[in-house]
């Protein structure tokens, strides 16, 4: 029943994500704050939501689904360094202000540092961290965290195209065909 719980946790975590970052749900909230404060209500629900999950799933018992020896906990802390630090490259073109609500954007196409490699580099660095936290501790809780967020990725990657396919247009179409989505090729270019 926890593991329900928390599984239902994650579907409103991600159904309210997707919802708040609807164009027509901001074009309605516009009329009723400003766009920063809009932004601001928004990360702070993404940000309550998302240690309020953690911590659910960090009081669940720690049934263990996999022996965490040294070399297994090794591997995930530095797939999840990896994923840290992509996702700090990726902030390096997304500013954390705007990003946080604390400043306005004007949302500007941008195809530079890691966007040259992959168009969603915070999905590809979510992607590393949780593999790490879930080799990192394997328990059936960090299991079940990571399978609703790998579940979730699919979706809010196609919302995400669809929304920057529109605001874009074809600058956008001729980026998703010349640049990967989650995984570099490689070699670089």
């Amino acid at each position: 029943m926890t593991y329900g719980i928390l599984i239902a946790g994650w579907v409103i975590y991600f159904l309210v994500h997707s919802l708040l970052a609807a164009d027509s749900v901001k074009r309605a909230a516009f009329r009723l704050v400003s766009p920063r404060g809009f932004r601001l209500f928004y990360s702070g629900i993404a940000t309550l939501g998302l240690i309020g999950l953690l911590l659910l799933a960090a009081s669940l018992p720690p049934d263990f689904w996999i022996d965490s020896g040294p070399w297994l906990r090794y591997f995930g802390l530095v797939l999840a360094t990896f994923g840290v630090l992509v996702i700090r490259l990726a902030f390096r073109q997304y500013p954390l202000k705007p990003f946080l609500g604390l400043a306005t954007d004007e949302g500007n196409f941008k195809r530079e540092g890691i966007l040259q490699h992959v168009r969603h580099p915070l999905y590809s660095g979510t992607i590393l961290l949780v593999l790490g936290y879930v080799l990192f501790v394997p328990t059936y809780a960090s299991l079940t965290t990571a399978g609703c967020i790998f579940l979730y990725l699919p979706i809010g990657i196609w919302l995400e195209e669809r929304k920057l396919l529109r605001h874009f247009g074809d600058a956008y179409r001729q980026y998703r065909a010349e640049v990967p989505a989650l995984v570099p090729r490689w070699p670089w270019r």
